[in-house]
């Protein structure tokens, strides 16, 4: 059976967090030292924080994006540009549109797969 614009997009997600998840802790120790986890948990929505409650975080493709985009002048804006802004952007849009059920075009399934590496 084909796979679906959907079921691409969400394939792209999972190589996106594997990706981000060692540079965004990264970046973020650098800036926070040893308060990076405070500073991370208080960066994602309330139904987020349940996975920073241990010393390791359960990272997901939202809590990185909201992670990266709620520091970005604190700390990502040193080492990325306004296209990576952009992009990190354009990724929580198609993101949560996933999360959401809501249908998709196959330019949105290729943005999230070239973004991730997977294409």
């Amino acid at each position: 059976m084909a796979i679906t614009n959907h079921e691409r997009a969400g394939k792209g997600l999972d190589p996106l967090k594997d990706g981000l998840a060692p540079f965004v802790e990264r970046e973020m120790k650098s800036q926070h030292k040893q308060q990076w986890l405070i500073a991370a948990r208080a960066s994602v929505a309330d139904t987020e924080t349940h996975l920073f409650n241990g010393s390791e975080p359960q990272w997901d493709s939202a809590s990185l994006l909201a992670v990266m985009w709620n520091q970005w002048d604190p700390v990502f804006k040193k080492t990325l540009g306004r296209a990576e802004r952009t992009l990190i952007s354009e990724l929580r849009e198609v993101r949560n549109k996933w999360a959401h059920q809501n249908p998709f075009s196959t330019d949105d399934a290729y943005r999230v797969l070239d973004s991730s590496g997977v294409c």
